[in-house]
This record gives structure tokens, C-alpha cells and sequence, in this order.
């Protein structure tokens, strides 16, 4: 899945994920609060532009919890386990 051009927003489950996430994609990525819409563990999330979705995987690593692009509706989720409902 090739997202190259696209925002993406990845959650986390821990902060440290997303600094070091921050620190390994630098320009196109912005730690920011988590959108209410969205669940996350530690409440920060990198907002993502110009990185294709396995650069995002890789440079999180096992921090990641979900990778969701933004449409008019919320949020669809593109990466990330499911949990039962």
C-alpha cells in the first residue's frame, strides 16, 4: 500500500514511540495530542506527510499501534490490530 503523498496519523503505545518516530522520519512528521476519535495509549500522535506506510511501520516498529488517513467522515484506519468489539 503505497501512501507516499497522503497525511497519515499513527498512534502509538507509548510516547517514547513517538518521539523516536519523530526523530527517524524528521521533516513530514508532527507529534501532536490524539484526535478524541481516534484511542491511544500515551495521547500523542504523528501526523504524517511525504512517508509511505512501511516507512511509517518501520520507523515505529513495535511502538505502533494503528496508522489511519483522514477523510471528510473521521478516520479510516489503514494499519493496526483490531479489537473485538
Amino acid at each position: 500500500m503505497d501512501n507516499g503523498n497522503n497525511q497519515m496519523t499513527a498512534t502509538f503505545s507509548s510516547h517514547y514511540g513517538a518521539m523516536l518516530t519523530k526523530r527517524v522520519l524528521g521533516q513530514g512528521c508532527a507529534l501532536r495530542p490524539v484526535p478524541r476519535s481516534l484511542s491511544s495509549s500515551c495521547g500523542t500522535c504523528a501526523v504524517i506527510e511525504g512517508h509511505t506506510l512501511n516507512e511509517i511501520v518501520q520507523a515505529a516498529g513495535e511502538y505502533l499501534e494503528a496508522v489511519y488517513n483522514e477523510t471528510k467522515g473521521g478516520y479510516v484506519k489503514v494499519y493496526g490490530y483490531s479489537q473485538a468489539d
